[in-house]
């Protein structure tokens, strides 16, 4: 039985975990996560408008059925495998770090972080999200519809002083959402803070320090023999804005090569034309595109029901 490794029980680590159980009877998966639960974090925004409670974002690891959950973490990734802060080598037949980023910042993207934003928000006259870096975390974007749209009376305001191109051609897509709702963005800082409002400095993306020294190759692969990468600081690495919705492509991606390496002996997957591969503005326009004209995430209560039953469930 082929057995395969991730780190990380976040949202691309839980779907890779998906996509290879649903594909396959006989493998073995290992989770491999310090905290007992999974963060739905693309539900924060629902849980800003009611429609699930911040605790219905925190899913046991517990009780996985098709998963084994090893409830340690990895410190270090080497040729031999990935070290755990057990001291114990971990090792499978494939091994996918999925630690996302390091992020430096207001924590309002954790459940807990986000609870904590919404009751400093609720009696806040106005809240203003400041984005002045890089490699921004792209979720306050959503949390700002969320607030905007739960208390219509507050002012809410986005401010791009610094940001990396590919996030200024995002919010230029995002801009006429935005503006119905009556948010206003600008690339000036804000207005001299009042102490009644609420001044969010939106945390900045870095790699993660696991990843540090590594390489990623065309299907995520490191320089270590089947060790892949994929999250946020992938994406970095690659040259891609680390938004969610990439990373569970990426996740998606690499399931079909494990499974069909599995299965056929080689490594196969369906590459289309918006892949990065090809044309990387190509994959920019793509992506941005189903992220804009979707459904906004404050919106969708039926995406949560689905991670948690199918997705997760399938765990």
């Amino acid at each position: 039985m082929k057995s395969v490794v991730i780190a990380g029980g976040g949202i691309s680590g839980v779907y890779l975990a998906h996509k290879i159980v649903s594909a396959l009877d006989d493998v073995k998966v290992y989770l491999v996560d310090p905290k007992p639960y999974h963060e739905f974090v693309m539900g924060i925004p629902m849980a800003f408008a009611g429609l699930v409670k911040f605790d219905d974002l925190r899913m046991s690891l517990d009780s996985l059925k098709r998963v084994e959950h090893v409830r340690d973490e990895v410190v270090d990734v080497r040729e031999s495998g990935l070290k755990l802060a057990s001291g114990e080598v971990i090792r499978g037949d494939y091994n996918v770090l999925a630690v996302g980023a390091f992020k430096i910042g207001d924590d309002f993207y954790s459940v807990e972080g986000a609870e904590a934003f919404y009751r400093a928000a609720e009696t806040a006259p106005a809240v203003r999200f400041v984005i002045d870096e890089l490699y921004p975390v792209v979720g306050f974007g959503e949390i700002a519809m969320a607030v905007k749209s739960l208390w219509p009376q507050k002012e809410v305001s986005i401010h791009l002083v610094y940001v990396h191109p590919d996030y200024k051609w995002l919010f230029e897509a995002f801009s006429a959402q935005m503006a119905k709702l009556g948010i206003s963005l600008s690339e000036e800082p804000p207005p001299t803070e009042d102490k009644a409002e609420i001044h969010v400095v939106v945390p900045e993306l870095n790699p993660h320090p696991l990843t540090k020294g590594l390489k990623v190759g065309p299907l995520f692969e490191t320089q270590y023999d089947r060790i892949y990468l994929i999250g946020d600081t992938s994406l970095m690495k690659l040259g891609l804005p680390p938004l969610g919705w990439g990373a569970i492509w990426q996740a998606s991606v690499l399931a079909q090569a494990i499974v069909s390496d599995i299965k056929e002996g080689a490594a196969e997957v369906e590459i289309d034309e918006w892949t990065y591969m090809k044309d990387p503005d190509k994959f920019k326009q793509y992506l941005t595109y189903r992220m804009t004209k979707g459904v906004p995430l404050v919106h969708l209560r039926g995406l949560y029901d689905l991670w948690r039953t199918k997705i997760f469930g399938s765990l």
